[in-house]
Parts: structure tokens; C-alpha cells; sequence
């Protein structure tokens, strides 16, 4: 809260939040134990809103992502090895990939992936 005070974003005594969460959905919002992690769309043309251009990707992302669109029925193991990381790893990217609404799963453990960008 102090960093969007110092920013001049908010007023002292949080009466912003409201405004946030007018502006902005849930699904902007994950909360952890010891955090709150907010990942806000891309601001365009004077409205709030659009997808996450794949530019904000990691180098991983963009990887994981690659692979799903060549195969969209690839496992998280299969993933992790042509990444060369590990599989708790790619479940991270995938996560961050299916917060940006850029893939999502059909069918479950046997299914595949359904790219949206």
C-alpha cells in the first residue's frame, strides 16, 4: 500500500482500493500466504482491458508455449524435458500461461491444450 501511496496512486488511508476493484476483476488478483500477486491487463486506447501481449512472456513462457502450439496434446513431463527443467517448473509456466488466457485445457489429463493467442 505505501509504494502506491509514494506513487501518488492511492490516497493515505486506502480509499483507492475501492476504485481498483471497480476497474479491475478478481481474476487480476492471486492471493498467497504471505502475499497478494496482481497482474493487471495492458492498457489500451484509454480502456482498461485486452490480453497480455506474448512480449510480457519469459523465455521459458514463450518456450512452453511454443511447444503446447506444436503439440497440443504434450505432457508436463514431456515439456519439462525439452525444456530442461522440471515438471514443477512447467506447472508454474503453464499457470501463468492460463492466467493470461493464452492456452487451456480440453479433457482433462488425456486431453490437450487449446491455444488462444
Amino acid at each position: 500500500m505505501r509504494i502506491y501511496r509514494d506513487l501518488e496512486l492511492v490516497e493515505p488511508l486506502g480509499s483507492g482500493v475501492p476504485r481498483i476493484l471497480k476497474s479491475y476483476d478478481k481474476s487480476c488478483f492471486r492471493f498467497f500466504p504471505n502475499f497478494i500477486r496482481m497482474t493487471f491487463p495492458k492498457f489500451m486506447g484509454g480502456q482498461i482491458g485486452g490480453q497480455v501481449n506474448k512480449i510480457f512472456l519469459t523465455k521459458r513462457q514463450q518456450q512452453v508455449l511454443e511447444l503446447i502450439k506444436e503439440n497440443p496434446a504434450i505432457s508436463r513431463s514431456q515439456l519439462a524435458s525439452k525444456v530442461g527443467i522440471n515438471e514443477s517448473a512447467v506447472q508454474k509456466h503453464i499457470d501463468t500461461l492460463r492466467v493470461k488466457k493464452m492456452i487451456e485445457r480440453e479433457g482433462g489429463k488425456r486431453g490437450y491444450w487449446n491455444v488462444k493467442s
